[in-house]
């Protein structure tokens, strides 16, 4: 919160679950792309009118929330996955939610814990909100809420969570600590950088990543076609050149004091926080 203008960290240290639930409420429309034109819930407009439409400092802070989901979404959709679908051959469907998954195995078991901890609290006023914009896909909004809700039940279970580790470990696709590391680096310095109206700003990236998306598989036919389908180095320098990260220097991720699961096992420091915060 230090990170922050003072009156944005006053809003989330006043409401915290509000904030966090607006995180991960952004996820919430399943089939996303069947919504009506132009009200697609991860667009950016929308998640605008989200923020400026709340009548309450609890849902403003959800809408900053459900900002800063759209802003880490710009790295994963525009970067991370597409470079992982152009370097694998996984369908585009099947490989987008299997690297997110991946991610998520590095991160350990306490951040799916304090999500299911988290959609157990009261949240009408931020739910009849999103009643009030966000547009039905081939599922009512509350039928998608439902859906929603069950998955990250199933995301905390053991099976899902031995399935993810087992993954992570005997995958012929490697994915290590310090890659995950950099995209999440960059993701909380668009996050920040949204909040305190700063750069870096990710308000120039599509938070779908829907032109990355779907170029990445089109891109590796073209790349293995011209090099011979053996020239897997040819295709990670390709997959590099064109999902790679920006190059410019991180900015508040290495201000920032929690550590993460690989430097500090067996501890999240957002989770403790949670549940302190919670039992008071």
């Amino acid at each position: 919160l230090d990170l922050l203008p003072v009156p944005v960290g006053d809003l989330l240290r006043a409401n915290p679950f509000a904030f966090l639930y607006g995180n991960i409420a952004a996820d919430s429309s399943i089939a996303k792309h069947y919504a009506p034109l132009g009200r697609h819930c991860h667009y950016w407009h929308v998640g605008q009118e989200i923020h400026d439409l709340a009548d309450s400092a609890s849902l403003q802070t959800f809408g900053l929330g459900y900002l800063c989901h759209l802003s880490a979404d710009t790295v994963a959709h525009n970067y991370f996955v597409p470079r992982q679908l152009m370097l694998t051959r996984s369908t585009a469907a099947v490989g987008h939610s299997y690297w997110e998954t991946r991610v998520e195995a590095h991160l350990g078991d306490a951040y799916s814990r304090t999500a299911k901890e988290l959609i157990r609290k009261h949240h009408a006023e931020a739910d009849a909100h999103l009643d009030r914009i966000i547009a039905p896909t081939i599922f009512s909004v509350r039928t998608n809420r439902r859906l929603f809700r069950g998955m990250v039940r199933l995301t905390d279970s053991p099976s899902w969570q031995r399935a993810s580790q087992v993954a992570r470990e005997h995958s012929r696709w490697r994915l290590d600590d310090a890659d995950v590391e950099h995209h999440l680096g960059l993701s909380f310095d668009y996050m920040v950088g949204m909040l305190g109206g700063s750069e870096p700003s990710p308000r120039s990236l599509d938070p779908s990543g829907a032109q990355a998306l779907k170029s990445a598989k089109q891109v590796r036919r073209e790349v293995l076609r011209e090099a011979g389908r053996r020239n897997l180095e040819t295709l990670r320098v390709a997959a590099r050149n064109r999902f790679g990260l920006p190059p410019d220097p991180l900015v508040f991720w290495p201000r920032l004091t929690t550590r993460l699961p690989w430097h500090a096992p067996d501890r999240s420091a957002l989770a403790l926080r949670l549940s302190a915060h919670g039992e008071r």
